[in-house]
């Protein structure tokens, strides 16, 4: 399977290895007067050059309206024919974007940023919990398309390359009605620009299900802010290339004052003025990483299925143990169905077992204990003997069980008789954590458990608390609703613990998040599951880079397997979250006006001897400024 977005190894880990400068003071970036932003919107500023059009594969001989105010997206299967019998999608466009008249685009100006902003109907059923794909056309169009045109075999649009792009722009969940989602379409925008043909786009839905659609405001709705939009912004004057620094430089030669120092560059030879900015930088923790394992019951079942291998699994482990130390790994969460078949098939657990347990192998991974590992159990994981649902999962207690843990010194203890409910402990530097796991339909099974697992945050209340269990909500970009059989009672029977961060979980496919709030403290919950994306998942797992000095989360996915991730928005992500690092703006501390290729200084006089110090300039030439990354100004050298 092609993933939307696909990044390559080297290029994740230089991402994820300068999480530190990224969450911290921007990376380099370029910004001014020469850069203009437009918004084009059918009824806005007299633009008219929106349209769409509603395609449909129906079953019967009636289709919506294809200048519908809303359209309906869907896809239907036959259970008899396993076929799909009714399914509809859009098209959409924005005509005359770039041309020389007013309100338009040069021909060929470099495009900084695009985005898509599509509105969900007011009605209940608007929102969809599966993905809203948005395609890249590659063929004309107009407004009489339909599902059997020709130019495209009369079959519908193809994602092949041919009629539109494989691997779309971007990728939504918009499970909220009348709501406003904002889709980066930046690449389409940078094609256009530089003279690919503009065919817009198609939204289509490829999850099967026949009682989710997603209803979207189309360019005919008779509200104008709710129709397609599409803001774009260019550089106006690329004639006029961004000036930059080099030898960046800061030196304390005094405990409370330093020289700060760089050359300013411009490729036109232009004057230019730079400004110097520092803060005091908070010293924490180093960023490090929480890898989560989502539904991996594929990989796992034999035959072969959905295209999974216990291959794929064993890739995910064994590129942990690899990248654990420049990743600063700290632990692994697995988020249940660890098998398919529970107890009936004992084989699935052992390749379960050959995946995890070199993580806890000290050979391996160079820890007197391993990678501190902590696993949930599934719905599937319950499967008994005779495939009934709910039964008492022996071999996940056999393989994963207190024994197998008991020797950790990580492990933290149990619920009950058996490891179904459990908890680890680990420490990040001076970030400490717990982590609980709670079977699937815990609450259901054994009220006491929500008891015994608020018993273990307030115990350790002075370590951040993260909850694992299998369903914990349902799919969404925005507020995800919470599932009855986890999520959902967790949150209500544990918020009352300021310690709670982060409540994890996958069994639906697809990404959702949602953020709550109790009493001051906030709770992230997150989804993350691909089994049904193709290849049984193809390895995706999920990264949670975690920055104790910025008060950041970010969340981003990537497959050992095959070797990318995606990079859309749904599967790449910042939460914020308050660790405690009190982050002081930049303040000015000293300006020049150089010419360009040479040297501006600045002194920065009356610093804090204990503290430590950050630093970043801007180059400006009046059209563009450059912002350089902030770089930490070293203490001062000890006296001999």
């Amino acid at each position: 399977m092609a993933h939307p977005h696909s990044v390559t190894l080297a290029a994740l880990l230089a991402a994820l290895l300068s999480a530190s400068s990224a969450f911290g003071a921007r990376d380099t970036d370029i910004t001014g007067p020469d850069f203009k932003t437009l918004t084009f919107q059918n009824g806005a500023g007299g633009y008219t050059g929106a349209m769409d059009v509603l395609i449909s594969k129906k079953s019967t001989t009636d289709a919506p309206a294809p200048t519908a105010p809303v359209f309906w997206l869907s896809r239907e299967l036959d259970e008899g024919t396993r076929r799909h019998k009714n399914e509809t999608a859009a098209l959409l466009r924005f005509d005359h974007i770039f041309g020389a008249g007013a309100g338009q685009i040069p021909p060929g100006s470099p495009i900084t940023k695009a985005v898509l902003r599509l509105r969900t109907d007011a009605s209940e059923a608007a929102g969809s919990p599966h993905r809203l794909h948005l395609s890249r056309m590659l063929l004309p169009w107009d407004a009489t398309a339909a599902w059997r045109n020709p130019a495209w075999g009369r079959d519908g649009i193809q994602t092949d390359n041919r009629e539109a792009l494989a691997e779309p722009d971007n990728i939504g969940t918009l499970n909220q009605p009348n709501t406003d989602y904002e889709l980066d379409v930046t690449p389409a925008l940078r094609a256009w620009a530089a003279g690919a043909a503009n065919h817009g786009w198609l939204l289509h839905m490829l999850h099967i299900d026949t009682a989710n659609q997603l209803a979207l405001a189309s360019t005919h709705s008779s509200s104008a802010k709710k129709r397609p939009a599409l803001t774009i912004t260019y550089d106006a004057r690329p004639a006029n290339r961004a000036p930059d620094a080099d030898d960046l430089a800061a030196a304390r030669d005094t405990p409370s004052s330093s020289n700060i120092s760089l050359r300013a560059n411009d490729p036109d030879g232009d004057p230019l003025s730079v400004t110097f900015h520092a803060r005091r930088r908070t010293d924490t923790a180093r960023d490090f990483s929480i890898i989560v394992l989502p539904d991996t019951q594929y990989y796992t079942h034999i035959p072969y299925r959905y295209g999974g291998s216990p291959e794929m699994f064993y890739a995910q482990t064994d590129w942990i143990i690899r990248y654990a130390r420049p990743l600063n790994i700290a632990a692994v969460l697995h988020l249940g169905d660890i098998s398919d078949q529970g107890d009936f098939d004992r084989q699935e657990w052992i390749y379960a077992a050959k995946a995890m347990y070199p993580l806890g192998d000290p050979a391996a991974t160079g820890r007197p204990d391993g990678i501190p590992y902590i696993l949930a159990i599934g719905n599937h994981d319950q499967r008994d003997e005779s495939k009934n649902w709910g039964g008492p999962a022996h071999l996940f207690n056999e393989y994963f069980g207190v024994k197998h843990f008991s020797q950790k010194g990580y492990y933290g203890g149990h619920f009950g008789s058996d490891n179904n409910n459990y908890y680890i402990a680990f420490d990040s530097g001076p970030e400490k954590f717990i982590v609980l796991s709670l079977e699937y339909d815990f609450d259901k099974r054994n009220s006491k458990v929500l008891q015994w697992a608020d018993g273990v945050l307030k115990k350790h209340a002075g370590r951040r608390a993260i909850i694992i269990t299998h369903a914990t909500i349902h799919p969404g970009s925005v507020q995800a609703n919470f599932c009855t059989d986890g999520g959902g009672p967790a949150y209500e029977g544990l918020k009352n613990n300021p310690n709670l961060m982060l409540i994890i979980g996958g069994h639906i496919t697809g990404e959702g998040r949602r953020t709550d709030t109790y009493n001051g403290s906030t709770v992230h919950s997150i989804l993350m599951d691909f089994q049904f994306d193709g290849d049984g998942g193809n390895g995706l797992l999920g990264i949670l880079t975690l920055s104790p000095r910025t008060n950041k989360i970010h969340v981003s996915t990537y497959s050992p397997h095959a070797k990318s991730g995606r990079l859309d928005s749904s599967a790449n992500y910042t939460l914020d979250y308050d660790f405690g690092a009190k982050i002081e703006p930049f303040a000015k501390v000293g300006a020049a006006e150089v010419a360009a290729g040479a040297t501006a200084t600045c002194r920065l006089e009356n610093m804090d001897a204990t503290a430590t110090y950050e630093w970043q300039a801007e180059i400006s030439d009046q059209g563009k400024t450059t912002r350089t990354p902030a770089r930490p100004i070293p203490p001062a050298k000890a006296e001999k």
